[in-house]
C-alpha cells in the first residue's frame, strides 16, 4: 500500500524522499523510527565537534545547519549547508571521527539514528537504501558544481549560483514557495560560502536589487531573474530528476525471508 504525506505525521524526510518516489507505509514507518528520538537545539548548537566519535547518523528534522572549518588566518569556510529534512553525517560513515564542526544555523531539532540501526534499512528497505544513496549521489554532484564556481566565476556570478542553488535545494522538500525562499545567514555567513567579503556581498546585492534582479526582506529572497541568472552562470540543477531505474521495487523480499521461504518450498 502506498500513502500520501497526511497519513503520517509531517516530516520533511519523508517529504523530501517522496519528491523522487512513492513511499510504502513499511518505509514511512522505517523513517519515524529515524526520526523518534527527537531533540530540540537553539541556534548555534554543536551537532558534532571536530574530533567527536561518529555513532551515526542525524536526520534534521527541522532548521538548518552547517559544516565550517577554521582558516590558517582565524577566519572560518562554510563548506556545506544541511537543509531541513537532509541527513547529516553519510559521508562520515566510513570513517570513525568527525573531521569538521556542524553546528546549528537556526533553531531545529535533530534525530540522531546509531550507525548500527542502518544494517536493517539495507536487508530488509532495499529502495529506500537505494533512494538514499541516490539522492546522496545528487548532493555530491551539487557540490562539485558549487566548487567549480567557486573556481571558475567573478564574484556576481558567484554569489548568484549560490542563491540558484539554495533556492533548487530548498524545493526538493517543499521548503520555500517558488522563486521565494529563506536565507538565514549573515552577508558574512554568505560570505563564508562563497569566498567573499561581507562588503563585496553586501555590494553584489544591493546591486542585484537596483537592477531588479532581486528582491530582499530579510530573511526571505525572492528571484526576480532566476532564469537569466540560470543562463548567466550555466546553472545545472542537479535536482531535477533521479534515475530510479536501478531501484529495486518497494516489495522486494528481504533476502533472510526469501532463504527461508526456499526451505520451506524444499
Amino acid at each position: 500500500m502506498v500513502i500520501g504525506m497526511s497519513e503520517h505525521s509531517p516530516s520533511c524526510l519523508v517529504s523530501r524522499l517522496s519528491r523522487f518516489v512513492t513511499l510504502t507505509d513499511r518505509e514511512c514507518d522505517f523513517i519515524a523510527e529515524m526520526e523518534r528520538d527527537e531533540r530540540p537545539l537553539t541556534k548555534g548548537s554543536l551537532v558534532v565537534g571536530a574530533g567527536d566519535l561518529t555513532e551515526g547518523i542525524v536526520v534534521l528534522k527541522s532548521g538548518w545547519a552547517v559544516v565550517t572549518a577554521d582558516i590558517a588566518d582565524g577566519r572560518s569556510q562554510i563548506l556545506r549547508i544541511y537543509l531541513p529534512g537532509e541527513i547529516i553525517g553519510l559521508a562520515e560513515l566510513g570513517a570513525s571521527e568527525a573531521h569538521h564542526r556542524i553546528a546549528m544555523q537556526t533553531d531545529g531539532t535533530i534525530c540522531p539514528f546509531p550507525r548500527k540501526g542502518l544494517a536493517p534499512l539495507i536487508v530488509d528497505y532495499p529502495r529506500l537504501a537505494a533512494l538514499l544513496i541516490g539522492i546522496g549521489s545528487l548532493d555530491q554532484i551539487a557540490l562539485r558544481h558549487h566548487a567549480s564556481s567557486l573556481g571558475s566565476m567573478d564574484a556576481a556570478r558567484k554569489l548568484k549560483f549560490f542563491l540558484l542553488q539554495l533556492r533548487s535545494r530548498l524545493a526538493v522538500a517543499n521548503v520555500g514557495l517558488g522563486n521565494r525562499f529563506h536565507v538565514p545567514f549573515s552577508q558574512v555567513e554568505i560570505g563564508q560560502a562563497v569566498g567573499l567579503t561581507s562588503i563585496y556581498v553586501n555590494k553584489m546585492l544591493r546591486s542585484f536589487v537596483a537592477a531588479g534582479e532581486i528582491e530582499i526582506e530579510r530573511p526571505y529572497f525572492r528571484l526576480l531573474a532566476r532564469e537569466k541568472w540560470e543562463e548567466e552562470t550555466d546553472f545545472v540543477d542537479a535536482f531535477v530528476e533521479l534515475d530510479t531505474s536501478w531501484f529495486p521495487p518497494p516489495d522486494a523480499v528481504p533476502a533472510t525471508d526469501a532463504a527461508d521461504d526456499a526451505r520451506v518450498g524444499a
